[in-house]
């Protein structure tokens, strides 16, 4: 008896189909956890995000501030005499100081 190549053809074929449908469905479903990991991840960030938001809104009172700076700066309004103004003279090209 001798195999007809139309034989293996017809079988073969079925069979590499099939390996090749699973190994496609095995790496389609390995994505899909790794996509599915990465979308809590960004959640739980977004989180987080929100939280130091609202942190940095608290800390950043405009009164908070004000009793902070009057508490551990000392600080005075300016006077005329540290008042200083500044020339500009251009350099002519070519004229190095």
């Amino acid at each position: 008896m001798t195999v007809r190549p139309a034989l293996i053809l017809w079988i073969g074929l079925p069979a590499i189909v099939t390996i090749a449908l699973l190994m496609v469905s095995y790496e389609v479903q390995t994505l899909e956890n790794e996509l599915e990991r990465l979308e809590r991840h960004t959640i739980t960030q977004q989180e987080k995000i929100h939280v130091l938001n609202a942190e940095w809104s608290h800390l950043n009172r405009p009164e908070r501030l004000a009793r902070l700076a009057s508490k551990y700066l000392d600080l005075a309004p300016m006077t005329p005499r540290q008042l200083r103004t500044y020339t500009y003279e251009p350099v002519p090209l070519g004229y190095e100081k």
